[in-house]
């Protein structure tokens, strides 16, 4: 079984465990729009709150997490990414509803999304986005379509950002009607990890779609530059901040790679 496939079935039994209920919190009313947050010159930055990873176990060890927000935020970060699934990432769904009150960012849930519940929970937490991952649905792993959960979640006023990280899931994203086109450098079935193999996707399309997003694998600010030749100026990065002794320096290093941050 892939790592994909099982972490679908983990989501499945939470959202029947009632994980994603948020009781307690009220709903925003308003939330920024993370698109119009990322659409600037220059690099454009989601930084991920993200403690662990399947592939590397523990990243960060933080008593309050959410203090991270903030300092993501006074470092210049462009929008917010916020890990919910707690079993491989120990991310939490209340990790998003507490950043979307704390900052003026737009925020990211991100998760392995299989049910019409998780995108309501984002929309109850103060998302301005939600991921959703191309295979998941093209694979019969979720409990909805994917044409249904976009529609869902942009009837709830939440932007849509569909991840693929292979070429042919990545050329099929294209049909959807999105807000940003993710590609992850992470292969989600065996975790592999390939800068190059993200490349040679964003290249293959042959033009510039400013809804992209390099997702994963960022370590430097010359990995933008590499990126940036092919026109992405958009980028999702955790472990590399979230490891840095010195968020606001890595921040600003990663923004700054074009000369322009």
């Amino acid at each position: 079984m892939s790592f994909l496939e099982r972490a679908c079935i983990q989501a499945k039994k939470k959202v029947v465990k009632g994980y994603y209920n948020l009781e307690g919190y009220e709903t925003p009313e308003k939330r920024p729009n993370m698109l119009n947050a990322l659409d600037r010159p220059g690099v454009s930055l989601i930084c991920e709150l993200k403690l662990r990873s399947p592939s590397t176990g523990t990243i960060r060890e933080e008593r309050d997490p959410i203090n991270l927000v903030k300092e993501m935020e006074r470092a210049g970060a462009d929008a917010i990414s916020i890990i919910t699934d707690p079993d491989n990432f120990s991310g939490s769904i209340h990790y998003l509803a507490r950043a979307s009150r704390i900052t003026s960012l737009p925020t990211l849930m991100k998760d392995f999304i299989v049910s019409e519940a998780q995108i309501a929970a984002a929309y109850r937490a103060g998302a301005s986005a939600v991921l959703l991952i191309h295979p998941v649905f093209s694979r019969g792993y979720a409990e909805v379509s994917l044409r249904d959960a976009i529609e869902l979640a942009h009837s709830m006023s939440l932007e849509v950002l569909l991840e693929s990280y292979t070429a042919d899931d990545f050329n099929a994203s294209l049909r959807y009607d999105v807000d940003l086109l993710g590609v992850n450098s992470r292969n989600l079935d065996t975790l592999d990890l390939s800068l190059d193999r993200a490349y040679e996707i964003i290249a293959a399309l042959g033009g510039r779609d400013d809804r992209i997003i390099l997702e994963s694998g960022i370590t430097s600010a010359s990995e933008i530059r590499r990126f940036a030749k092919l026109g992405v100026n958009k980028f999702l990065v955790g472990t590399s901040i979230m490891r840095s002794r010195d968020i606001m320096s890595k921040v600003r290093e990663l923004k700054g790679a074009l000369g322009d941050g």
